[in-house]
């Protein structure tokens, strides 16, 4: 096959549909803890890596974004604080729905701008029949945003938004989807969060009986 007549395809077709998993890990790239905030897209570089390796970009893609951007330093941090937008208007509408309150309007123009992204779903031949894929119309890095805004906005909508959670270690705070037969987990994890909540009750009990009447 065509090296270039196949690179040619691909810049244009990208059949990966991201996922709830996708768009939930992307919100948790900000990562919360006891000594403060971590950041996991400190850069451009790291942000478009963590895009290719969630295949909603192609290695190419990122290549050729890097070098649009590598004598533009106001350039590069204005498309991450584009990128750190949508994860935080996306963070605000998860939120909002676990505490079961009104999404800030700000947040959902945020996202309805990332939706609004320039590309094209088309049925493509697959070994079956066919498949569901797009057609990139301009910038890849909106298509991927838009792409991670509408599988949230999907699980929102029309999804199960109630196994929806954040936990609720509040030196957390992590985002994920409940599994679990009962739909009552409060935990990102029982071995780690789950147990420090344990252990913070089994102190603070251990207090209260030791203070004198």
């Amino acid at each position: 096959m065509d090296i270039h007549a196949d690179h040619a395809q691909h810049s244009q077709r990208h059949g990966h549909q991201a996922s709830l998993a996708d768009g939930l890990d992307f919100v948790n790239t900000l990562v919360h803890g006891r000594t403060g905030d971590r950041e996991e897209l400190s850069d451009l570089s790291g942000a478009l890596s963590w895009l290719r390796q969630h295949e909603l970009l192609h290695s190419f893609m990122v290549d050729e974004q890097l070098r649009l951007h590598a004598d533009d330093a106001a350039a590069e941090q204005r498309v991450l604080a584009r990128i750190r937008r949508v994860r935080a208007a996306l963070r605000d509408l998860l939120d909002a729905t676990v505490e079961r309150r009104p999404a800030d309007a700000s947040a959902l123009r945020e996202v309805n701008r990332a939706l609004r992204a320039q590309y094209v779903y088309e049925l493509v031949p697959a070994p079956d029949g066919v498949s569901l894929d797009h057609r990139h119309e301009g910038d890849p890095i909106a298509g991927a945003l838009a792409r991670l805004a509408e599988t949230i906005a999907r699980e929102l909508t029309l999804g199960d938004s109630e196994r929806l959670r954040v936990c609720a270690n509040d030196e957390c705070r992590w985002v994920f989807f409940d599994a679990s037969p009962t739909a009552r987990r409060k935990w990102c994890d029982m071995a780690t969060c789950g147990n420090r909540a344990k252990a913070a009750r089994h102190r603070a009990r251990q207090r209260s009986s030791a203070t004198p009447a």
